[in-house]
């Protein structure tokens, strides 16, 4: 079992942000500290968005309250998500930057929920602060294509302009979630320091938000437990896509899935 920090969006209803990768952090054994940035009451396109921002004061106030009580130490990984203002994501890193001096060897993932589909979702001031601050804290992102090219400053299209683009972000290992697409399949790129990895799932129609941020969950999770990367990226699509398969057509993403196999 590992201890995480995970820092991101929580939703009321509807597995995206913290509720889609709590629940497969635990699902794969580990213990989750979940640090909500937001709180919606329901995911986009789903119902009414109703929310309320943590201010990056009160962000800070519950890291600094965590810190205070001698926690860091004891943690083996942080993964942040979604940020509603720049502050919020500066206070993340800076809280990070004290985690590594606790512990050198806690694993950070950054999942840079910014946009997708061609438009940023995120202020400007937001996603640049996450490409400043936060990147650079990562030993593992996993950005969509459109935040890769954001985040890269890149239009790169195509799997080879893909790689180069993933190999220049920073992180030691960058999964890149959409990278190609075509009517039938959807690829997974993986690009670390010793090379690429390509997995193509089936497209599944009709299927709700919240898979990109299962996927981080599921990923992690795996690294966590040992899986080497190729390994931990295998595992990870295969758990993935049997939620998805569940969940074609469905208002939120069937977790209960994950069940049907052992973690």
């Amino acid at each position: 079992m590992a201890r995480v920090l995970a820092i991101s969006s929580h939703v009321v209803r509807g597995h995206v942000g913290l509720d889609a990768t709590v629940p497969a952090l635990q699902w794969l054994g580990h213990e989750v500290w979940a640090l909500p940035t937001v709180i919606v009451a329901s995911r986009p396109g789903l119902g009414r968005m109703a929310r309320h921002d943590l201010p990056a004061s009160e962000l800070a106030d519950m890291l600094a309250a965590l810190e205070a009580d001698g926690c860091w130490p004891s943690l083996d990984a942080v993964m942040t998500g979604y940020f509603a203002t720049p502050d919020a994501a500066v206070a993340a890193a800076q809280a990070i930057r004290r985690i590594k001096d606790a512990n050198p060897h806690v694993l950070v993932l950054v999942d840079p929920v910014l946009g997708d589909a061609g438009r940023l979702y995120v202020l400007p001031e937001t996603a640049e602060a996450m490409r400043r601050e936060l990147i650079p804290q990562a030993a593992v992102a996993t950005p969509n294509l459109f935040e890769l090219q954001w985040l890269a400053g890149s239009s790169a299209s195509g799997i080879d302009a893909t790689a180069q683009a993933a190999g220049r972000l920073g992180p030691a290992a960058v999964a890149v979630t959409s990278a190609a697409e075509t009517a039938a399949t959807v690829t997974t790129l993986l690009v670390t320091r010793r090379g690429r990895i390509e997995r193509e799932l089936p497209r599944r129609a009709g299927i709700p938000n919240g898979a990109g941020d299962l996927f981080a969950g599921l990923l992690l999770g795996h690294l966590l437990n040992g899986h080497a990367d190729a390994a931990a990226l295998e595992a990870s699509l295969a758990d993935l896509d049997r939620v998805l398969s569940a969940s074609a057509g469905c208002d939120v993403l069937q977790l209960s899935a994950l069940n049907s196999a052992r973690p």
